[in-house]
């Protein structure tokens, strides 16, 4: 209907700290799949590739609720961000290689859901030294399963695995110093760090 609901709560505990609360609703839209490449399926029209990726003319629309906690802090030259989330998805859109079809398929997995911890400090030392470091962890999964015909999980589509792509740890870390060689001219020197899981 166009509308998308949101719901943001915030509370200053002090000067320096601010609480917030979260919850807003998302979505994807859906689309069409291109025909399969039948020709170079195995088995042709009524081979197995063919069969299992095959009669998927389109996919739904995806849909998620996501519900977070934050805090914001900053004290000493020190600044503190700090978020848990948790997203509610409905029809999360996978894309799958079509096997030996030479052709790629979006599908529709019912129920998934992320969650999860982000954490962001940053520090000025003294004036022009700045420290930073911001880390995730998530924990992605399939809460339902996408079957063939035979019963079988289709392209590791499993109630339980893991979500393609969602690394469960990543960091980030950069250090950077700037100073005035002389009026209007400043030197800076940066060096930065990035870790992004399996």
């Amino acid at each position: 209907d166009g509308f998308t609901p949101r719901f943001i709560a915030s509370y200053e505990a002090s000067d320096d700290v601010t609480l917030n609360l979260q919850a807003s609703k998302g979505f994807r839209l859906g689309g069409v799949n291109d025909p399969l490449n039948i020709p170079l399926c195995s088995g042709g029209a009524t081979g197995p590739d063919a069969l299992t990726y095959g009669n998927r003319p389109n996919y739904k629309d995806e849909t998620l609720w996501n519900y977070e906690a934050g805090m914001k802090a900053s004290f000493g030259g020190i600044t503190l961000n700090a978020a848990a989330f948790y997203n509610d998805i409905r029809n999360l859109q996978v894309t799958a290689d079509a096997g030996s079809c030479s052709s790629r398929v979006v599908f529709n997995v019912p129920k998934a859901h992320s969650q999860g911890v982000e954490v962001e400090l940053s520090a000025e030392p003294t004036p022009g030294l700045e420290f930073s470091i911001a880390g995730s962890v998530i924990d992605s999964k399939f809460d339902s399963s996408v079957l063939d015909a035979g019963g079988n999980v289709i392209a590791g589509m499993r109630d339980g695995n893991r979500l393609p792509t969602v690394p469960k740890f990543q960091m980030a870390a950069t250090g950077s110093y700037t100073t005035e060689v002389s009026d209007g001219l400043d030197w800076s020197f940066t060096a930065s760090f990035q870790h992004v899981g399996n």
